[in-house]
């Protein structure tokens, strides 16, 4: 017997509805069906609950040796993408500091290869992100938001008062104006993102 059929067998031993079960776990009705027909597995914290509801031990729900070597590699596809965030969480922090020489430029400094490697480090950093479920707290979203607006208005101004600045926008040429202000307004947005990071999508630390 595989595990769509021990699951199904189960919950209608244990006289329960899909919906009662999805309703436990906090899932569509639609994926307990998926799980019963073999269309997909559950994951490792279903599982477990799967047999806290049904009241089968661990070892007879999983003993398949494919369903057993489907965890083995889930397990480690989420290890590699852990250790692929926390190191571009920490990449993060080094190339926001950094960033800061190209917003400043001091002594004319001036490198658009750390925005660019900033850009492309947040993009990785959000696509390997997973933990969004702390995000439906409303209170920790608005907090979020209104931390995010300041911190923007915080660059805008920080940047109005930046002397070099300043000096561009009286001695430059409107079309080198314009593409200046654009890019400009670019890293201020992608400085202050990158900071939202730090402050709200810090990883999780992974147990096990």
């Amino acid at each position: 017997m595989d595990l769509s059929e021990k699951l199904k067998f189960c919950r209608t031993n244990a006289k329960l509805t899909q919906k009662q079960v999805a309703d436990q776990l906090n899932v569509s009705r639609k994926t307990i069906s998926g799980w019963e027909n073999g269309h997909s597995y559950p994951d490792t914290a279903s599982i477990v609950k799967l047999s806290d509801i049904y009241d089968i031990s661990l070892d007879d729900l999983l003993r398949d040796d494919r369903l057993l070597e489907y965890y083995r590699e889930q397990d480690h596809a989420q290890t590699a993408n852990h250790k692929i965030l926390i190191g571009s969480y920490y990449l993060n922090l080094m190339l926001w500091l950094l960033s800061y020489i190209e917003f400043f430029r001091p002594a004319g400094f001036h490198s658009p290869l750390i925005p660019l490697l900033l850009l492309i480090n947040v993009i990785v950093y959000l696509t390997h992100f997973s933990d969004w479920k702390r995000f439906r707290k409303m209170t920790y979203t608005i907090k979020a938001v209104v931390v995010f607006i300041f911190i923007l208005i915080g660059h805008i101004a920080l940047n109005a008062m930046d002397s070099s600045f300043l000096n561009y926008l009286s001695q430059a040429e409107l079309h080198f104006l314009v593409g200046f202000v654009m890019g400009r307004l670019l890293l201020i947005i992608l400085i202050s993102l990158s900071l939202e990071i730090l402050l709200f999508f810090r990883p999780v630390a992974r147990n096990g």
